[in-house]
């Protein structure tokens, strides 16, 4: 049908064309109900407007071109009803089809008017060419149309000129259908807007009267200078044709204006005083005719100041407004009163507002009629008695009213506005708020008595209102005219007029009579709902502006919790009943939830949180409703698809990710990320973070796309914010990303304290579990350069700002000696997830769903996991998740075991946080091949480094997490100065150890190159790491020295202070420590797998560190410099230094100097090196081998060996009476308790003898010269472990030699 109207527009009757394009809604071709609308059903109508648009192409055009191609196959037709729909259709094409022109349909909707009544007003000959609009009244009235800003005002010149040059035409009109045509056109508008600039677009109401005052003066001197112009001379001949004639060329209007103006005054005295003296009901009625005949003659000529005299001085006639006894001249007062509302309303303007005072006296005698009591008083109101006379009379007033005045004829006032011109309803609006107003401020006979209330009657203090107390009943009123015209007026029309009404609904949703903002906010609900039922147009934005008073009044600081309760349930009772219809309106939503996150009251956000998770369960398919992503394919053809996509599609894919993105944050607000005076319930924040993996799950399904243009890196609270350095294509994937991983970037680095039941950090551990399920579960998602920027703007960034911000004590502890901890209670890196299709994980997802209140939709893969984590997490579990589920179960409780520092990020969070990176390196970086490794292992490699070393020669650039507190702004983390703590060195260590050994694993199963790509690159970065931090401690060691030599040569520099480096060194000795300690756990695959090079430079690396610890130990100075420090510690008690120096003999004396640290780093270095040479001198040799790995190990190895060897019998024959008997019960444990040679390297030599015991009979063979006179030494020596594995060696390659069974 559309086509057929497309193909046949110059046959067809143009008019009749107009009117099948602008037929209702619900109009149907055919008679079955159930039809389809595509097929004739209801609907049919409007999809024929909707397929007839949508054929026309708008693209490229110039805005009064485009009208001018639209109009210019039919006419419009006259209703305006049907414009409405006309106009808003092509208004979203002319969008859809050119999205750079107008921030949204609406502009071009309101627009489109405004060029049409344009062309009306320049070229209706009826129109007086001084009278046509200007290009200064046409700039006016487009005032503020795009979305509050103004268009380019030469952009509306531009459309004034054309139009004015060139008129909007049908071809085969002829002049007299044209005239036709042009009237009625400007009579239909005229009954659709308001043509004055001032009363669209806002304008004081004394610049109104002092604008009619003044066409009021320049119409009279007009007409009156017309009519003396015409006047014959003296002398002229008068024919008898004359009065005719004068008639038919002086409209009646010019001739009675003027007669009038000089009567009404003494009319209206005399009317006046007639009805006040009279009883007679004939006078009366002449009387009260003579009013309604001079105010309708006054409306009609224009005449305001005359108007509103008469209009006063009949309501102050009906008594309404005063306390006295009724009389039957009183109520047909109120009779005509009601009747000249009805009949002459279009022209009442501001005259409306002594009648609807009178009419809401009336509202109160009825009540009084009635003996009902108002409702709406809170108490506060003085009342009086039954017996009081005021009383009395008041019921009898109302009864007699109620007797004479039929409610129907008040009620058809009010239902009678449907027929009032725009510009009358929005004079009705005006005065019917401003007597609610009156109303609810209690003085409401202002104007009507000629004393107010305020003067009369005494405010009761602390009421906020006069002694009447508050009324809703215009109140009520103005519900019901924004009813009776909501689906009458155009949107244009109604727009405008809802401005006005929905400012007053939201200040008396404000107010302080809880019954009265009550009523006001389910009046907005009621009304929202009825709103609501109309489909939105893609593009505009009624409904964004429709439910704002909503946001308004959640706004409202001085709002009351009971009515920011009510606006959440409002919003929950609308999503539930028209979520379907919901488009522009979500944004508000969006808001008001976000809004209650912050709320004072624990009960408002634990609401808010709850709606947002029933939108999840139960609207999720209304919120993201199936995508078109234009012809189906791989994500090959992702591109060829987009391009495939009409302007239609593509905004719809830009506002439904503006959409999204707005959802994220308002479920991300309810996650704590700053200590408040406020704070969210953890619980709270916990179901929040679950959000995120959802909201992630939807991205991967692609229920959620991105958008396809748009995007900018600048601000925030715009559209599109993604990330820099991307392309086009992944700049705009990222646009829906970053809401959630910046959201749980800021969590994971929350400075909020968030503790429960003795476990700490819930809320950053929570965040990080959640970035951790979305990553590892939708990592294949992001490409090299995404990755990247996630890393180095969101993950780094978060965990380095955690660790920085930490001020609990465990950033002091201070451990005595490399190998023995003080910070045993550090946490550990969760365990990888399971497989998607792990048993236990399905066990859980199924227990999950199975609960009354769970949701119907299934869990995505991310929400599963970040569940299961959380019941990990709250049931003390071990992070094996795919026993989750029998945590979940009823009486499955397990006692949480409490943390000594709850309130550490870097005791709770740290560990898993690292570990993260580190499962990102197995999960996303190896299945990427070279890219991943190019991109990934510098960027977390780096992260280690700063944890494990520190970062002492270079700035780092990252972007602050914390939106609220520097907006997404660029600034710079000085790591020059910042040194981790103990704490984190440990934890930094340990993950290096994790992430080798899980890459060696790898390794095996890569391709050849690459597999050898990567063990360069950990033994490089390893190698380097651990070079770093011995330049560094030797740097430091050195500064030390020197300045402590300088203090005692009295040349110190002011403020040199070598005990406060003293922390520092400590830690860089541990660093090495642990580097050198953890090489044990990865070393074994190490040396199977890696090269001759490789090997070198790591041997090359833990020698330097062996020289440089033993060249430290040896330093008297130094030694000397550590008892200071411990000293200083110790502080001035005496008793405690005592107790520490009875000790020495023992040994333990020796705790926290300078060879307890530095010994245990030379043991744990040559441990690693005779560890990793002993590895490759057992190696078995193979083709794919290049290298002779016993030639290479053999002559390096033993000459370690002896040196140690030598060394420990050395130290044991020298210090061994001094130690403790106990220490060498289990040396290889306990002996770094101990700052002896001997002690430190005890655990080494038994490294050394296992590695004897195992050695082939011929390698044995070569060395046994060297090896058995030392062997025999160490017969003789304290330790039973050491002599036991010393009379094995014996037993096994001695006793070979000798003949001796094994085992002899």
């Amino acid at each position: 049908m559309a086509r057929f109207l497309h193909e046949n527009s110059e046959t067809l009757d143009k008019t009749q064309m107009g009117e099948v394009l602008g037929k209702e809604p619900d109009a149907a071709f055919v008679k079955d109900p159930d039809a389809d609308p595509e097929h004739g059903g209801k609907g049919f109508f409007l999809r024929i407007l909707h397929h007839y648009v949508d054929r026309m192409e708008f693209s490229g055009l110039m805005f009064d071109d485009g009208i001018r191609l639209f109009l210019s196959g039919f006419r419009l037709p006259g209703e305006a009803q049907k414009i409405d729909r006309i106009m808003e259709k092509f208004a979203e094409r002319f969008t859809r089809q050119n999205p750079e022109v107008f921030p949204s349909a609406d502009t071009a909707f309101i627009l489109g008017f405004s060029v049409i009544m344009l062309n009306t007003d320049l070229h209706n000959p009826s129109i007086k060419p001084e009278r046509r609009m200007t290009i200064e009244s046409f700039l006016r009235n487009n005032k503020g149309i795009a979305d509050g800003q103004d268009l380019p005002e030469e952009y509306l010149t531009g459309i004034f000129n054309r139009i004015k040059v060139n008129p909007f035409s049908l071809k085969e009109d002829d002049e007299a259908r044209e005239k036709q045509k042009s009237e009625s056109t400007k009579d239909m508008f005229d009954s659709l807007f308001v043509f004055e600039g001032p009363t669209l677009f806002g304008t004081n109401a004394e610049e109104k009267r002092r604008e009619k005052f003044r066409k009021e003066r320049e119409e009279m001197m007009s007409a009156s200078e017309q009519l003396f112009k015409k006047r014959p001379s003296k002398g002229t001949r008068r024919s008898s044709q004359e009065p005719s004639d004068r008639l038919d060329r002086v409209p009646p209007a010019d001739v009675v204006k003027p007669m009038f103006d000089v009567t009404w005054g003494p009319l209206i005295g005399t009317l006046s005083q007639v009805l006040e003296s009279s009883t007679n009901e004939t006078i009366t009625a002449l009387c009260l005719s003579g009013f309604v005949y001079s105010i309708r003659l006054s409306s009609h000529s224009d005449m305001s100041l005359a108007r509103n005299t008469f209009v006063n001085s009949l309501a102050k006639f009906t008594t309404l407004g005063s306390i006295k006894q009724m009389k039957s001249k009183n109520i047909e007062c109120i009779r005509t009163l009601l009747s000249v509302a009805i009949i002459d309303g279009e022209h009442l303007g501001e005259s409306w507002s002594p009648i609807l005072q009178c009419m809401s006296q009336l509202g109160r005698l009825h009540l009084f009629a009635s003996g009902s009591e108002d409702q709406f008083s809170d108490g506060t109101t003085q009342s009086t008695s039954n017996s009081d006379p005021t009383r009395e009379m008041e019921e009898n007033n109302g009864k007699a009213v109620l007797a004479a005045v039929n409610e129907v004829l008040i009620d058809k006032v009010f239902s009678s506005t449907v027929n009032l011109s725009a510009r009358g309803v929005v004079d009705f609006i005006e005065q019917l708020i401003a007597v609610s107003e009156a109303e609810i401020a209690g003085d409401t006979k202002k104007g009507i008595s000629g004393v107010g209330a305020t003067s009369a009657l005494p405010k009761v203090a602390g009421s906020g209102h006069g002694l009447e107390g508050p009324r809703i009943f215009s109140l009520q009123r103005l519900v019901e005219v924004a009813d009776y015209n909501m689906n009458i007026r155009p949107r244009l029309t109604w727009s405008s007029m809802w401005e006005t009404v929905g400012n007053h609904f939201a200040k008396v949703g404000c107010h302080e009579n809880a019954m009265v903002s009550m009523f006001a906010i389910d009046a907005l609900r009621q009304l929202s709902l009825k709103f609501l039922e109309k489909p939105e147009l893609t593009d505009f934005n009624f409904q964004r502006l429709f439910l704002k008073p909503f946001l308004v009044i959640m706004e409202n600081p001085g709002s009351r919790e009971d009515i920011r309760e009510l606006i959440l349930r409002c919003v929950d009772n609308i999503i539930r009943s028209l979520a379907h219809n919901l488009r522009s309106g979500w944004k508000i939503f969006f808001s008001i939830l976000t809004i209650s996150s912050s709320d004072p009251s624990v009960k408002i956000k634990t609401l808010g949180l709850a709606i947002l998770q029933r939108l999840l369960d139960e609207h999720l398919q209304d919120l993201c409703p199936a995508p078109n992503t234009g012809s189906t394919g791989s994500d090959n053809n992702h591109a060829d698809n987009e391009q495939s996509l009409t302007a239609a599609e593509k905004s719809e894919r830009n506002t439904n990710a503006e959409d999204f993105v707005e959802l994220c944050r308002a479920s991300l607000s309810f996650v704590q990320t700053k200590e408040s005076d406020n704070p969210l319930p953890i619980g709270l924040s916990m179901r929040a973070l679950c959000h995120t993996a959802c909201y992630a799950d939807l991205i991967a399904d692609k229920k959620v796309l991105p958008p396809v243009s748009g995007c900018q890196t600048n601000d925030p609270a715009l559209p599109g914010y993604t990330y820099e350095g991307l392309s086009t294509e992944e700049s705009l994937e990222m646009v829906i990303w970053r809401p959630l991983l910046d959201g749980l970037a800021s969590g994971m680095c929350s400075s909020a304290s968030s503790i429960s039941g003795g476990v700490g950090c819930l809320v950053q551990r929570g965040s990080i579990m959640a970035m951790r399920a979305i990553l590892l579960r939708h990592g294949e998602l992001f490409s090299p350069s995404q990755w990247s920027v996630i890393l180095n703007y969101v993950l780094l960034p978060a965990i380095q700002i955690g660790a920085e911000s930490d001020s609990s004590p465990v950033i002091q502890i201070s451990s005595e000696s490399p190998s023995v901890s003080s910070l045993d209670f550090l946490g550990e890196p969760l365990p990888s997830p399971p497989a998607l299709d792990d048993e236990g994980l399905q066990k859980f997802a199924e227990m999950t769903q199975s609960g009354d209140s769970s949701p119907s939709r299934p869990l995505g893969i991310a929400e599963l996991l970040v569940e299961a984590s959380f019941a990990d997490l709250r049931h003390g579990g071990d992070g094996n998740l795919s026993k989750a589920y029998t945590l979940q179960k009823t009486g499955s409780e397990k006692r949480i075991q409490l943390q000594p520092f709850p309130d550490s990020w870097i005791a709770t969070s740290a560990p898993i946080a690292l570990g993260l990176l580190g499962d990102l390196i197995i999960t996303s970086s190896l299945e990427l091949g070279k890219e991943g490794r190019e991109v990934f292992w510098p960027i977390i490699m780096s992260q280690l480094v700063r944890w494990s070393v520190g970062s002492s020669t270079e700035k780092i650039q990252c972007e602050q997490v914390t939106d609220d507190e520097s907006n997404g702004d660029k600034v710079i983390v000085d790591v020059k100065e910042w040194q981790p703590c103990e704490a984190l060195v440990r934890v930094g260590c340990k993950e290096w150890s994790r992430v080798f050994r899980r890459v060696l694993e790898a390794v095996p199963t890569m391709e050849q190159g690459e597999g050898k790509a990567w063990l360069k690159e950990m033994s490089t970065s390893l190698s380097d790491t651990l070079l770093k931090n011995i330049e560094l401690e030797e740097k430091i060691r050195d500064d030390i020295v020197e300045s402590k030599l300088a203090t005692l040569a009295n040349c110190a520099d002011e403020g040199s202070d070598y005990l406060g480096m003293m922390p520092t060194l400590k830690t860089r000795c541990i660093a090495s420590h642990c580097l050198q300690q953890y090489i044990s756990t990865f070393v074994e695959q190490f040396a199977v797998l890696t090269s001759e090079e490789e090997v070198s430079c790591l041997l090359d690396t833990l020698n330097q560190s062996r020289i440089a610890s033993m060249k430290a130990r040896k330093d008297e100075d130094l030694s000397l410099a550590f008892q200071e420090a411990c000293l200083a510690q110790w502080g001035d008690s005496v008793e405690e230094i005592d107790a520490a120096m009875t000790r020495t003999s023992s040994g333990l004396g020796h705790r926290g100097s300078s060879q307890m640290f530095f010994l245990t780093q030379e043991a744990s270095a040559t441990k690693a090196v005779i560890l990793l040479l002993s590895l490759l001198y057992s190696k078995k040799q193979n083709a794919d081998c290049h290298w002779d790995t016993v030639a290479f190990a053999e002559p390096l190895l033993f000459e370690r060996i002896m040196d140690v060897l030598t060394n420990f019998l050395e130290s044991e024959q020298k210090d061994g009476v001094l130690i403790d008997p106990n220490v060498w019960r289990s040396v290889s444990e306990r002996g770094g308790q101990v700052a002896f040679y001997c002690t430190s390297f005890a655990g080494v030599v038994v490294q050394i003898l296992d590695m004897i015991y195992n050695l082939d009979e011929e390698k044995f063979d070569r060395q046994k010269e060297s090896l058995f006179p030392i062997l025999c030494s160490l017969i003789r020596v304290q330790s039973d472990e050491i002599r036991n594995l010393v009379a094995n060696v014996f037993r096994k390659q001695i006793g070979s030699m000798i003949g001796l069974p094994n085992g002899s």
